[in-house]
């Protein structure tokens, strides 16, 4: 999804994946498509993984 105005990054993007046994959808933005949040469909288990970093997924601050 391209938004108006768009900044330097390359849209938004959004994926589903499977961390942890359950299913998520990630949210990708920026020019190397960087993880910026996984959704998790419990407020329960987005609090348990609020802070985890998955192996598998590529962030910002993997450069």
């Amino acid at each position: 999804m391209m938004g108006w105005m768009q900044g330097a990054g390359d849209g938004t993007f959004y994926g589903p994946h499977t961390e942890n046994d359950q299913p998520v959808l990630v949210i990708g933005e920026g020019a190397g498509l960087w993880t910026n949040c996984v959704t998790w469909k419990s407020p329960q288990l987005a609090q348990q993984y609020k802070h985890k970093k998955f192996k598998d997924l590529y962030y910002q601050s993997d450069e």
